[in-house]
């Protein structure tokens, strides 16, 4: 190699050390934004603030915007990331004193479903602060709760307690947790994110019920006709995509109607928008 080839190559790599330099590490960034998000009190915490403390941390204005260009994209583009933030943003709710995100009154349609139903042993999905476990063990179910949320579960456990009754609560995810064969007599999703309409999944839930037992959802949908914006379309929001997922079982009840949510969806307050809501019953052949 000449001097002159040796020089050219010294100077790239020179050049992509320092390019590499530049070059935030994704795993750095995220941990420091998780580490901040998860020490803020305020229950409106944003992005803005997080910026104000990058800048005040002697980061420039233009280094702090390019670190929240980044974590949305970080967000996006791995679950992890996604559920991690997630489950922070919800223990937080789950602690605030005073909250108008969502009802603590247990759900009308859960309420309705099992008034004439003989009291077995129910599976509550993201169960959250418990409001609709506790309400099923004070009619004698036995309760089991799942949720990511340590903090929910808590308050759930802290609810139970308060009202006389026992409830099992489990940290897990949809996909981790273990729901077993034949063991329930109601699995319910009431407003969550679980993949309901994915057959799959929703073959995992029929081998987990025992014969006869029955699968409960009640949650909103993006609108068909006058999409809320910022509402991503997933497959679940097609017409009947659970009607389809659920095939193999009789569905005892469906419906894809508007009305009041139990949780806000949108920035305007819970009770002053309608929302698409899809309410489905079934039960194990």
């Amino acid at each position: 190699m000449s001097k002159m080839q040796a020089r050219i190559s010294l100077l790239a790599w020179l050049i992509c050390i320092s390019l590499a330099a530049q070059v935030p590490d994704h795993d750095r960034v995220w941990r420091e934004f998780v580490d901040w998000a998860k020490a803020q009190t305020a229950p409106n915490s944003s992005l803005k603030d997080y910026r104000a403390k990058l800048i005040e941390s002697g980061l420039a204005p233009a280094e702090a915007d390019e670190r929240l260009a980044l974590i949305p994209k970080l967000i996006n583009e791995n679950p992890k990331y996604r559920q991690e933030i997630s489950t922070i943003s919800f223990n937080h709710l789950y602690l605030a004193p005073e909250q108008d995100r969502f009802t603590l009154e247990p759900n009308a349609f859960l309420v309705t479903t099992i008034k004439d139903l003989k009291p077995g042993r129910a599976l509550d999905v993201a169960m959250g602060q418990g409001r609709n476990a506790v309400y099923l063990a004070t009619k004698g179910w036995d309760v089991t709760g799942f949720d990511l949320a340590e903090d929910g579960m808590r308050v759930a456990e802290s609810n139970a307690a308060k009202a006389g009754v026992h409830i099992k609560t489990v940290k897990a995810s949809f996909d981790d947790f273990d729901y077993g064969k034949e063991l329930w007599d109601l699995i319910y999703f009431v407003y969550t994110d679980a993949p309901t309409a994915d057959a799959k999944y929703v073959a995992r839930l029929q081998a987990a019920l025992k014969p006869g037992g029955l699968l409960l959802l009640d949650r909103p949908y993006r609108s068909l006709t006058n999409p809320e914006p910022g509402w991503r379309e997933t497959e679940e929001d097609k017409v009947n995509a659970h009607l389809k997922a659920w095939g193999g079982m009789q569905i005892v009840f469906y419906e894809d109607t508007t009305g009041y949510g139990d949780w806000r969806q949108t920035g305007a307050p819970r009770l002053e928008q309608k929302l698409r809501i899809v309410r489905v019953l079934a039960r194990k052949l």
